[in-house]
């Protein structure tokens, strides 16, 4: 258990770090936090703040779609989410704004990588999953579409809502989702056996 609070914790800090850098790069961020960005500049809330609320409001949508109760523990999760981002953009990165492409393009592909590696590692824990990926399992138990589709609707679901919000949306918006996948795909299985060598030595001893 305590291997797993240690993945789940690392995995989101890693995660929201990437977030935070992908956000700060200004070349677009993926379709949820795209989406977080503009409501935080329409409402003056933070964007940890946003992505709390968008994250409510999907625990309840998920759970009418799945016929279930809303996980609570998911609630826990994403107001995590939502509090290191803000530790992220607030404090460390406050006063990181790059403007140069190189810059630019480099802080891209670091937050690429941070959230790619943080969402292998949270992964292993097996807690509850961010409400924002949970919608895609919903859709797909709903009305019997493949994961692939469901998540392509999910996306777009929140692409729309983006654009309506004046979201951040650009051309990294569509490097995040056609690349994120590859790097989880790539890293996923090495933390597993990672994780499965560290349970084994504390059983051990």
């Amino acid at each position: 258990m305590k291997e797993r609070a240690l993945f789940f914790i690392t995995g989101l800090l890693i995660l929201t770090l990437g977030v935070s850098l992908i956000i700060k790069s200004g070349l677009g961020a993926s379709s949820w936090d795209a989406l977080a960005v503009g409501e935080s500049n329409m409402f003056g809330l933070t964007v940890g703040t946003c992505i709390f609320i968008n994250g409510i409001a999907l625990i309840f949508i998920n759970a009418f779609l799945m016929k279930k109760k809303p996980e609570i523990l998911a609630a826990a999760s994403i107001l995590l989410i939502g509090a290191l981002i803000d530790f992220w953009l607030l404090v460390v990165l406050k006063h990181y704004s790059p403007t140069v492409l190189f810059f630019q393009a480099s802080a891209l592909i670091a937050g690429i990588l941070s959230m790619g590696v943080g969402v292998a590692i949270y992964l292993q824990a097996k807690f509850p999953a961010s409400p924002m990926d949970t919608l895609m399992v919903a859709i797909h138990t709903r009305f019997g579409l493949n994961l692939r589709n469901s998540r392509i609707i999910s996306e777009a679901f929140a692409l729309l809502l983006a654009f309506i919000f004046q979201g951040a949306i650009g051309i990294g918006t569509f490097i995040v989702t056609l690349t994120l996948g590859f790097v989880v795909q790539y890293f996923f299985p090495k933390f597993e056996g990672l994780l499965a060598r560290m349970s084994s030595r504390l059983s051990y001893k």
